[in-house]
Parts: structure tokens; C-alpha cells; sequence
């Protein structure tokens, strides 16, 4: 997706001054959807970009041979992999198929209403109303997209538990991504 703005102001729109901050500091979880438009996208296995962490949460954690896992975005040098130099300023170079949580960034919901997130590590605020029925749709479908990978994973544990590895269970979420898409 890309962030069209027309502003009055040239300057107005927060991304024109970003750092990049987000994309060095944090560790970007990614969930089914993300691996696989990340797959698809770059035309490489998911295996190539992705980092195993230890799962925090139990319940949530995906249970394969390798241990109780969670996924994440490799990083280099320390910074997403994707984020690379060009002309003095760092850039995104997967921005059309990056993961939903930096699609999201900096923005949530809070009792219904589109927030900014806090400490937050933009450069400047945002003007939320100017973005809200855009972010609106979006965080909507990224939090659907986390519940399939939640359900997914669930089942996969309840299933094949640590009987089977990390590559068969990216496996049987591809496939079933692929299904859900396919409809």
C-alpha cells in the first residue's frame, strides 16, 4: 500500500522528514498474511527473511521441533533487512508489501477512535484526523489478519505440536493463506 497525502503544506506529512527510527529499534513480528506477501513479492522462501525468536507467550507461541517460536524480520546491522541507505536517508525497500505492523505504525485504536500510538519514535506528531479513514480500514484488517495467524497457529500446536519443523509448519501456512486468499 502506498501512503498518498495531499497536503497544503508541503512539509505536513510526517514520513517526508522520517528517520527510520522504528525500523532500527524495533523487532518487527510479522504474522501469515506479511510472509507470505513478503514470499510472493521478493519470489524467495520465507526461511530467506525471517529470524526465529523464542515465543514470550505460551499459548501463542508456535510449537515445532526447533522449540516454541515466534517470527520476526531478520535484521542487519542492526535494523530491518529491508531498510537500506540511499542519498543520506534510510528507506523501505519492500514498502508495497511490508508487514502490517509497519504499515500501522504509528497509529492504534483506542475506544474507537484512531490514536496516536505512545512514544512513538517519529520524528514529528501526526495529524490523525487527516489519515483516519484510511488507517481505520487498514488497522481493521491487520487485526483479522493477526487472528487467523493466532487460529492458525493454535491449530497447528493442537495438531502436530513439535513433531514436525518450522519449514513444514510455513508450509501449511502458505497453503492456507493461498486458500483464504484464493476464495
Amino acid at each position: 500500500m502506498t501512503l498518498n497525502v495531499i497536503a497544503n503544506d508541503p512539509g505536513a506529512f510526517p514520513c517526508d522528514t522520517c528517520e527510520t527510527n522504528c525500523c532500527k529499534e524495533y523487532t518487527i513480528f510479522v504474522n501469515a498474511h506479511d510472509i507470505f506477501r513478503l514470499s510472493i513479492g521478493l519470489n524467495k522462501t520465507p526461511e530467506s527473511f525471517l529470524e526465529l525468536y523464542g515465543a514470550k507467550d505460551y499459548d501463542l507461541g508456535i510449537k515445532v521441533q526447533e522449540g516454541l517460536l515466534d517470527l520476526a524480520l531478520k535484521q542487519k546491522d542492526g535494523a530491518c533487512m529491508f531498510l537500506e541507505e540511499s542519498q543520506d536517508i534510510f528507506r523501505c525497500t519492500v514498502n508495497e508489501i511490508k508487514p502490517s505492523v509497519c504499515k500501522s505504525y504509528p497509529f492504534g485504536f483506542k475506544n474507537g477512535k484512531l490514536i496516536q500510538m505512545d512514544d512513538i519514535m517519529c520524528p514529528t506528531d501526526w495529524d490523525t484526523s487527516a489519515f483516519e479513514s484510511m488507517m481505520s480500514i487498514h488497522l481493521k484488517k491487520d487485526k483479522e489478519e493477526w487472528q487467523f495467524y493466532d487460529e492458525l497457529v493454535l491449530e497447528w500446536n493442537e495438531s502436530h505440536g513439535e513433531k514436525k519443523s518450522l519449514s513444514e509448519f510455513l508450509k501449511f501456512m502458505i497453503n492456507r493463506v493461498t486458500l483464504v486468499i484464493e476464495r
